[in-house]
């Protein structure tokens, strides 16, 4: 089968995305990429039946590159747009799309303006310490972190994030401290066991603390058998490697392996997490059932390891009510469907009566609902 390669530039204040759609014949999939400045961002891939032909496959590749392109100048539209107009939960929804598309200058900038706006924006200030992570900027991200732990003390992923960023800057006791709170909260929280015994070894290394260094291959072989058994994922090829190497107190290679584990993690939430687009989706004219019902999925998940976090119960319960709005529009069309082929019908013209009486008081519930800004 011919190799397909269609390739898109959009160019944004000086920067230049490059959209590139390819189909691997030898996989059977189409790869469609995102690159902002050379440096890559994204990609989706979407599986093609070997039994396709050239033209259908073709047609694939072009429909999956339209998708991405229009996607992309969507998000920098609402970008020019939520900045100059928007209000702080619209920064923090776009914001938290760009996050998850590895745009983070564009959502650093949300957030921060997101919390300068509203200084008790909590998610705001635990985003924008994530996205100052990823860009490498340690300092900032535990002045943002710090501020999110200050507004919410009692939740893990807050705590477990700042140690993170304690990390980054090699606070070994500073990040300990913020782990062991993580687990306090959550003590099914895998992510902080395997960074509590990454700090360990780090430590070990860098000697912050020589109690601490202590025993620490035997501390650290238990925080991470925890957090296997609590995310079996984490037990990969570099993950039992890694463990040798604490056997043979090697602390260096542990911890690069240990590393690289951890990255493999992220990389694997962010994947699953794409889809936060849709939160900022849902406050437009895009948002559809699929939509609701891959957030509804990420919010169940999210509750099982943070059940105490408010905040997810309210966006769940936001996601039932769009939900349920679809489920009478649905009604609706089939009370009409029903009209169609039976005008006569009264019971089904009542019905439809009442029905798109109560949808317009359901839909104007979401919108009071979803537009107050406390």
């Amino acid at each position: 089968m011919e190799a397909f390669r269609l390739n898109s530039r959009v160019i944004e204040d000086e920067k230049e995305y490059l959209i590139q759609t390819v189909n691997d014949a030898n996989q059977g999939v189409i790869k469609t990429s995102l690159f902002a400045d050379g440096e890559f961002l994204d990609a989706e891939i979407l599986p093609h039946s070997e039994r396709m032909s050239e033209d259908q496959v073709l047609n694939m590749v072009k429909t999956a590159h339209g998708e991405k392109k229009s996607e992309l100048e969507y998000l920098l539209k609402s970008f020019r747009e939520v900045i100059q107009n928007g209000t702080p939960e619209m920064m923090y929804q776009l914001g938290s799309a760009l996050y998850y598309r590895r745009m983070y200058p564009e959502a650093a900038r949300l957030f921060r303006s997101a919390s300068k706006i509203k200084g008790d924006f909590h998610e705001a200030w635990f985003y924008l310490s994530q996205t100052e992570l990823a860009l490498k900027n340690a300092e900032e991200a535990i002045q943002a972190g710090s501020r999110a732990v200050e507004l919410r003390p009692n939740f893990a992923d807050y705590r477990n994030n700042l140690g993170e960023a304690y990390l980054a800057s090699k606070l070994c006791r500073d990040a300990v401290r913020e782990f062991n709170e993580a687990i306090k909260s959550n003590v099914y929280y895998a992510d902080a066991y395997f960074n509590l015994g990454v700090t360990y070894v780090l430590n070990a290394i860098n000697k912050e603390d020589y109690e601490m260094a202590d025993d620490y291959a035997v501390r650290t072989r238990d925080l991470l058998n925890k957090a296997s058994l609590i995310y079996p994922f984490y037990k990969t090829s570099d993950f039992n490697a890694a463990l040798t190497a604490l056997a043979n107190d090697d602390p260096a290679s542990a911890h690069s392996m240990l590393t690289r584990v951890r990255e493999d993690i992220k990389e694997k939430h962010r994947l699953e997490k794409a889809s936060y687009i849709h939160r900022f989706l849902m406050s437009t004219d895009w948002i559809n059932k699929e939509n609701i019902d891959d957030r509804i999925s990420i919010l169940e998940r999210e509750i099982d390891k943070n059940p105490g976090y408010v905040d997810l119960y309210y966006d769940m319960a936001v996601c039932q009510l769009h939900r349920a709005k679809f489920g009478w529009e649905e009604a609706i069309d089939s009370f009409m469907q029903a009209l169609n082929i039976n005008p006569e019908l009264k019971k089904a013209q009542r019905a439809l009566d009442l029905a798109r009486d109560q949808f317009l008081k359901i839909a104007d519930s979401i919108v009071d609902i979803t537009s107050r800004k406390s």
